[in-house]
């Protein structure tokens, strides 16, 4: 078992939910207050953010023991290079990998990429077919991203012939009140950026208390939704490794 990229597996599946940092209106530093009064032990920070390529550098000191991962990423040095033209904040994986744990992407991510990379960070790419979830789950990657709202594609990785191996991990239209459904599609974990988790407020006047309230709120939400779903996964923070691993509905490819 690869112990350091597994504790920040479960440390992942733990939080059962995850604040998705987007480009919006809200003020970053409210938001990453928010984020440290809630104590979140996990956080998406996308480089569709402006800011991202000099905030995610500063992230691990602001936040030591939590894990933090890349969102938007893509797996190509050349595409980045000149897209930089356009979008300033790019970075590569390779300029990321020092400061963060794990890597998202709204993309699927080469072979090459999942070799390199998945020993020492968790990579999380998006899949749009059933094969393409095979193949990058076969080569390492930690969780396969889906998109919502529509949990179709969920539901057809989990189909009784796949014997529920995949690790999914949706986004898009994953409100409180959808959570239950969400995981009930077959989902492990779940995350909404801050247009969604702020949904109402105004980003002149919310203050980092009233982020790290909701922020707690989605969190609470998603684990007792998932609960609901599989119990054998409730309270799983006080679960040993070997617990964990008897209740993975999924294939792990952290062991």
């Amino acid at each position: 078992m690869n112990t350091e990229i597994f504790a920040k597996y479960m440390k992942v599946y733990e939080q059962a939910w995850m604040p998705i940092f987007g480009q919006d209106d809200f003020d970053t530093e409210v938001l990453l207050e928010g984020c440290r009064l809630a104590n979140l032990q996990v956080i998406e920070y996308t480089l569709r953010r402006s800011d991202a390529n000099t905030v995610i550098p500063t992230l691990r000191q602001r936040f030591p023991d939590a894990v933090i991962v890349a969102g938007s990423t893509i797996d190509d040095e050349n595409v980045i290079r000149q897209m930089q033209r356009k979008y300033p904040q790019l970075m590569t994986i390779a300029e990321l990998m020092p400061y963060v744990d794990g890597f998202v992407s709204m993309l699927p991510y080469s072979d090459t990429t999942l070799e390199r990379y998945s020993s020492t960070h968790l990579c999380i790419p998006t899949a749009q077919t059933g094969g393409e979830a095979l193949r990058q789950v076969g080569k390492g990657a930690a969780f396969i991203k889906v998109l919502g709202p529509d949990f179709s594609f969920s539901k057809s990785l989990h189909d009784p012939p796949t014997f529920g191996y995949c690790p999914t991990y949706i986004t898009g239209g994953v409100t409180r009140e959808r959570m239950h459904e969400a995981f009930a599609a077959g989902n492990v974990l779940c995350a909404a950026g801050f247009d969604v988790v702020l949904k109402g407020e105004d980003p002149g006047k919310i203050t980092a208390e009233r982020v790290a309230e909701l922020l707690r709120s989605f969190v609470e939400t998603a684990k007792a939704a998932r609960a609901e779903v599989n119990p054998k996964l409730q309270n799983m923070e006080m679960m040993s490794d070997e617990e964990f691993l008897s209740v993975l509905p999924n294939y792990c490819s952290a062991i």
